[in-house]
C-alpha cells in the first residue's frame, strides 16, 4: 500500500465539487433551433386542447427522463409524483449562499432546463416553487428565496400565470413540482 501524500491528497477532487462543476455545466449547451421563443408576459395563455390533456402524462414521464439525464449523477432529485406530476428538489448548499437569495449557477442550471421543458409541454405549469431558509433560517428567508427562483423562471420566458406562489419549503432543498394543468 502507498503511503499518502500531499501531492496524492491535491490530485484528489471532492465528489461535491465535481457534482457542482457538472451541474453548473450544464447551463452551457447550445441552443435548440426547434425550441420556439417564450410567448410575450403579456399575452394570455391559450386553452389546452383535447390532444394536449390526452398527451399530458405521455409527456411529463418524457420530460423527467430527459431532466433525470441531465441531472444523472448529481444531487438533484427528480422524480414522477403521479401520472400528472413531476418533483425536482435541489439540495440547498447547491442553490444559494449562507444568509443569501441570490440563485447560484448550479440551480439556475437546473431552472434553466425546466423552463425547457415547460416551452415543450404548454400544459405543464409550476404548481410549487419552494425555498428553504438556512439551518437554522426564518420563513421570511425561505420566502425571498422562493420568489428569486420564481424571477428566475420569469427572466427565463415563463409566463406568470404558469407559476405559482412563492412558499417555504418542507425539507432543506428547493422544491419544485411541474404538473399539467386541468384546465
Amino acid at each position: 500500500m502507498r503511503p499518502q501524500t500531499a501531492e496524492s491528497d491535491a490530485m484528489r477532487t471532492p465528489t461535491f465539487l465535481v457534482v457542482l462543476l457538472v451541474v453548473a455545466g450544464c447551463t452551457s449547451t447550445p441552443p435548440s433551433s426547434t425550441t420556439s421563443a417564450p410567448a410575450p408576459a403579456s399575452t394570455p395563455a391559450p386553452a389546452p386542447t383535447p390532444d394536449q390533456r390526452a398527451a399530458a402524462p405521455a409527456n411529463l414521464a418524457a420530460e423527467r427522463q430527459w431532466l433525470s439525464s441531465w441531472f444523472k449523477g448529481t444531487p438533484v432529485k427528480i422524480r414522477q409524483v403521479d401520472e400528472n406530476a413531476i418533483a425536482i428538489d435541489v439540495p440547498r448548499e447547491f442553490c444559494f449562499d449562507q444568509g443569501g437569495s441570490k440563485v447560484k449557477p448550479a440551480l439556475g442550471a437546473v431552472l434553466d432546463k425546466m423552463t425547457q421543458s415547460l416551452q415543450r409541454v404548454p400544459i405543464a405549469q409550476v404548481t410549487l416553487i419552494a425555498a428553504p431558509g438556512d439551518a437554522k433560517g426564518s420563513d421570511e428567508l425561505a420566502l425571498k428565496r422562493a420568489a428569486q427562483v420564481q424571477q428566475h423562471l420569469r427572466n427565463a420566458g415563463v409566463r406568470a400565470d404558469r407559476l405559482g406562489k412563492p412558499s417555504v419549503a418542507s425539507a432543506p432543498a428547493v422544491q419544485l413540482r411541474m404538473e399539467a394543468s386541468s384546465l
